[in-house]
C-alpha cells in the first residue's frame, strides 16, 4: 500500500493529467490505453520495405513464387498501413449528446 504522502502525491498528479490532457486522463481511467500509433507504422514500413526488396529480388531472378510473396507483403503493409490510419481516427474525442437525445433513442 501507499502511504498516505504518496497517495496525496497521486492524487495532485491525478488532478494535474486531467487538467493538462482529460482525453488521456479519461482513457487511463477507463483502462484502455492505446500502444502509440507509431509502432504501427513502423511495421507497416518494414513490411513495405521488404515487399520492395522481394518484388525486385523476384524481377531479376524471374522467380514467380518470391513475386507472389512480395504481393502478399505489400497486402499486408497496406492492412497494417489502414489500421494505423483509423487508429487515429478512433482517437477523436466522442462527440458531445444533446441532453434530450439519449432519453428520445
Amino acid at each position: 500500500m501507499l502511504s498516505q504522502d504518496d497517495q496525496a502525491r497521486f492524487r495532485e498528479i491525478e488532478r494535474h493529467l486531467a487538467q493538462e490532457d482529460p482525453r488521456f486522463a479519461r482513457a487511463l481511467g477507463e483502462g484502455r490505453p492505446r500502444r502509440p500509433a507509431g509502432d504501427v507504422c513502423l511495421w507497416a514500413v518494414t513490411v513495405f520495405a521488404l515487399a520492395a526488396v522481394a518484388i525486385v529480388t523476384a524481377v531479376l531472378a524471374m522467380s514467380f513464387s518470391l513475386l507472389l510473396f512480395g504481393a502478399v507483403l505489400i497486402g499486408a503493409g497496406m492492412l497494417l498501413r489502414r489500421r494505423h490510419i483509423h487508429r487515429g481516427q478512433r482517437l477523436s474525442p466522442p462527440r458531445e449528446q444533446p441532453p434530450g437525445a439519449a432519453a428520445a433513442g
